[in-house]
């Protein structure tokens, strides 16, 4: 019985037998679980008639963070703090106001508060490999959190789950765990649905943009307002687990102290960032071309919300959103699509590595050729540079970004209309659950374990061998195990004199199962001098024998249809990078989106590969077909039979 007059109501699970859930089905983030969603029926009525009702979907989930704060003492603590075991109180248990932010030998960190100094909600930590960087833990488990940002879809905020699910889609398939909320930018239910039902954490910013650069809000009140809706909106999606105040900085002490007090009062589940940068966190960037064996070594350490690359699209989507006219050469046209010219996202680098190892390119085609060697390595590692110091110090990779606002030439790993680039796939190999990788530059071999189980009894192989197809060395290892959610290093390949002639080698690893299960493959191309990459230019062209056939077993969707591609290289010369690309007919148009579960694949002399396609079924691609093109690869269109 609810008098009048406003009165709340408070259900609890000593009074509600409903919420009392034993054995829930847990949600977990992308590749760690999946990711197990509820639903609550709310209905009030008044005497026998309905008066209102509510549908709630949720997700039964614990969420801890582990980082570095400072006591009162002045002495920096690693403490792991469960915010939901307080959040009864009210009181927040770290203190992320300008008062709380202090800067130290490690940087820049947060502070307990009063109340988080002697909670049982705060542990310390033994662990001192990942200081001072934040670390989400779910359900117990330390999340290697990768994934990107998403920027504004559109500025009138007509944005349908139509339009947004291939992109989570996307962002799922490439091994990703978490999808940043970019200023807020996504005020749609379905964003925050499409995060949930894919297993996508969301770093959510407020609406503050970049301190010293942008305006401060002129109404902190309407702020704050806004702030209580939004809370309010979507708190119950498991998907949340960081709420961010500003990016790059902290808000006004109004507006920080503010958003601090409502997260306790309407959440306090979640950890409150102030800060996307610095605070528990790596500063931005860098956003140009790197060297890949940097990304190993010096760049990003920690959590890094924002790293990125330049990472043009495929030929394709550059003829679409670019007049022919400016298509070739590159024209000012290229700059309204991010091709920069100064600051953050300068080309020039980029353009300089390309000139450099491949040559100056001559056309779009061959431009696209060449980017797409440059993308695939460059954003392969990005993320097997992540792992190689996974859990010492790295916690988190995030891009700048995985999807474009629009039409762009670079910080993406897939399109905006959806076709998916060489980047994607580097990211993709990289972050599969369980991996085999060459540390760069010291060129030790790793099997990275992402699963929450330890792998026994594996052997690895790694191949060495020239231009000419030319064995150059062979490995052969037997690993007694890979341990749950940790790099293993292996062994170290000796290839200093591989190198020494100035030419180029290929190195091909495989990981097999005790039973001889073939669990990943790798391939590189290595050269000691940047120059010496122009040698990749001397391959020979490679017919490819291939097949396309439409799947119909084990479908599971009624909605898709699936075409399986057979790839196999008769030459005695690697077929580098093979792109396919699937049309509505010989001379038709992309079907997207489009899922390959893989894309620019590499063979070996003798070497075969099965692809498999996904792809809307409806009647407006009744004889599709696929193209192949790639670096040496014979361009040819293979016909998909029943």
């Amino acid at each position: 019985t609810v008098p009048p007059a406003g009165t709340t109501i408070t259900l609890t699970a000593a009074d509600t037998p409903e919420l009392n859930v034993a054995n829930p089905r847990l949600w977990w983030p992308n590749g760690y679980g999946s990711p197990e969603l509820y639903h609550l029926n709310a209905v009030f009525r008044v005497g026998h008639d309905l008066s209102d009702e509510r549908h709630l979907r949720f997700g039964i989930r614990e969420i801890t963070y582990e980082l570095s704060l400072l006591d009162s003492t002045g002495h920096l603590r690693r403490v792991d703090v469960d915010p939901a075991q307080a959040a009864l109180s009210g009181k927040p248990l770290v203190d992320e106001t300008h008062e709380g932010i202090r800067e130290t030998p490690l940087g820049w960190v947060a502070s307990l508060t009063a109340a988080g100094e002697h909670s049982p909600a705060v542990h310390d930590s033994a662990d001192l490999a990942t200081q001072p960087a934040l670390l989400i833990r779910v359900n117990g488990v330390r999340i290697a959190v990768r994934g990107g940002a998403s920027g504004m879809e559109d500025m009138l905020k007509r944005v349908s789950r139509e339009r947004l699910e291939p992109f989570f889609r996307l962002q799922s398939e490439a091994h990703m765990n978490i999808i940043r909320n970019w200023m807020g930018q996504n005020t749609e239910e379905s964003f925050y649905d499409l995060a949930d039902e894919y297993g996508l954490l969301v770093w959510n910013d407020f609406w503050d943009s970049t301190q010293d650069d942008n305006l401060e809000p002129d109404d902190s009140a309407l702020f704050l307002a806004n702030a209580r809706d939004t809370i309010l909106r979507f708190r119950n999606h498991p998907s949340i687990a960081v709420w961010c105040g500003r990016n790059e900085g902290v808000p006004s002490p109004a507006v920080n102290e503010g958003l601090i007090r409502l997260i306790a009062e309407l959440d306090g589940t979640r950890f409150y960032s102030a800060s996307s940068n610095r605070v528990n966190l790596h500063d931005s960037g860098p956003y140009k071309y790197q060297e890949p064996s940097e990304y190993f070594t010096h760049l990003a350490l920690g959590f890094a919300v924002e790293i990125g690359l330049p990472s043009p699209p495929t030929l394709e989507t550059f003829e679409s959103f670019l007049p022919k006219a400016d298509q070739w050469p590159i024209s000012d046209d290229w700059a309204y699509h991010d091709w920069h010219q100064g600051g953050n996202g300068d080309t020039a680098v980029f353009m300089q590595a390309m000139n450099e190892q491949l040559g100056p390119p001559s056309s779009l085609a061959d431009f696209d050729r060449k980017a797409q060697l440059l993308n695939y390595v460059g954003h392969r590692a990005v993320f097997e540079g992540f792992n190689a110091k996974l859990w010492h110090p790295n916690t988190g990779r995030m891009l700048w970004m995985t999807q474009p606002a629009w039409p762009s030439t670079e910080w993406q790993i897939y399109s905006h209309d959806y076709d998916t680039h060489a980047a994607f796939y580097g990211v993709k190999l990289a972050s599969e659950p369980v991996h085999i990788q060459l540390d760069l530059p010291d060129h030790e071999v790793a099997v990275v374990n992402n699963t929450i189980s330890a792998l026994p009894r594996l052997t690895v192989q790694a191949d060495v061998f020239d231009l000419s197809n030319r064995p150059l060395g062979h490995t052969t290892i037997q690993l007694d195990s890979a341990g749950a959610n940790a790099e293993t290093d292996v062994t170290r390949l000796a290839l200093e004199d591989a190198l020494a002639d100035n030419s180029v080698v290929f190195v091909k690893l495989k990981l097999n199962d005790a039973s001889g299960k073939l669990l990943s493959e790798n391939l590189y191309w290595l050269a000691a001098h940047d120059w010496a990459y122009r040698k990749l230019n001397d391959l020979a062209a490679v017919n490819l024998q291939a097949s396309a056939s439409f799947d119909t077993g084990d479908s599971q969707s009624t909605h898709e249809r699936h075409i399986r591609v057979i790839l196999s290289n008769p030459s005695e010369t690697v077929a580098l990078t093979t792109k396919l690309t699937l049309l509505d007919g010989p001379n038709g148009k992309r079907i997207l989106p489009a899922y390959y579960s893989d894309n620019y694949v590499s063979l070996l002399p003798g070497e075969k590969r099965t692809i498999q396609i996904d792809y809307p079924d409806t009647p407006a691609h009744p004889h599709p077909v696929v193209a192949l093109r790639g670096w040496n690869i014979t361009p040819d269109t293979v016909a998909v039979t029943p």
